[in-house]
């Protein structure tokens, strides 16, 4: 059961599985929801990102047992903090390709490094090459998910591997506030006009096990992860940095108010708050021999 207030989205990513009939549209836009964040912003939000998330990455990495002569892409590379960790394990016998659709970020990577602009909603990496394949907080931000992990699924060598993490935020929900409560309301009216408007699917994640399955991949590993978070926390700032600078969208296009966006950011900025985090779903699958 979701939160009071929030509403169910389906694998389709509208809510209540009627594509545009319900829920406030931010003008019917499909792009990345940040897509008009300055690059200071984006920056600050993928280091958040990956201080939050690469060490459940890195470690589910090397459980697959990524090491030296492997073949690597990872797509939506953002910084390039993985694709620098695949670098080095795989070493100078291994390749990894670092692709994104914006690659701003992707500096300083190691010479061994490729890196490669390439937007998998409608690019297809080389077919039948890739011995791992690594997304993160990518699909769920797609029109057509099931169309993008089919690509990158297409991509892998016979019994080559995808790891794909996304989120869920259905447990999202700040509390220690005296705001907190309302806080939480306003941030999943967010996400049903997101998901709405088929800018992202915030609750993409709980799908992921059965898209991996229907993406032609053997199931075999996956796990959820939630974790509680305080002011100065990665996980926290960048649910902050990232309200604060969609607010005033958010506000022109009358998801929320004024009010709402500011009291939304103050929640997340006072040092009482304290955040359930979304969860992150994580699932390996297998392309069959």
């Amino acid at each position: 059961m979701l939160p009071d207030g929030v509403q169910d989205v389906t694998a389709a990513g509208r809510p209540g599985g009627d594509p545009g009939r319900e829920g406030v549209k931010l003008g019917g836009m499909t792009e990345y929801v940040m897509a008009g964040a300055s690059a200071d912003t984006e920056s600050v939000r993928l280091a958040a990102l990956e201080a939050d998330r690469d060490p459940s990455t890195i470690r589910r990495l090397d459980g697959l047992g990524v090491g030296p002569g492997w073949s690597c892409l990872e797509v939506g590379a953002g910084r390039g903090s993985i694709a620098r960790w695949l670098a080095e394990r795989v070493g100078p016998t291994g390749r990894v390709v670092a692709a994104d659709i914006d690659c701003r970020f992707l500096t300083g990577l190691p010479d061994s490094v490729e890196v490669r602009t390439l937007d998998i909603r409608e690019d297809s990496p080389e077919r039948d090459t890739y011995d791992v394949v690594h997304s993160r907080a990518l699909i769920m931000h797609l029109p057509d998910p099931m169309a993008a992990l089919r690509r990158m699924a297409a991509s892998l060598r016979p019994g080559g591997v995808l790891l794909t993490e996304e989120g869920d935020y259905a447990l999202l929900n700040y509390g220690g506030h005296p705001d907190g409560a309302a806080c939480t309301e306003v941030v999943h009216r967010i996400f049903g006009a997101l998901a709405a408007s088929g800018r992202m699917n915030a609750y993409l994640g709980r799908t992921l096990p059965s898209l991996v399955l229907d993406a032609g991949l053997e199931l075999i590993g996956g796990e959820v992860e939630t974790h509680i978070a305080r002011r100065g926390a990665p996980a926290l700032e960048f649910q902050r940095v990232s309200a604060q600078d969609a607010a005033p969208g958010l506000v022109a296009s009358g998801v929320v108010t004024e009010a709402e966006a500011a009291r939304m950011i103050e929640v997340m900025s006072d040092p009482r708050t304290v955040m359930t985090s979304p969860s992150v779903v994580a699932v390996w699958g297998r392309r069959p021999l």
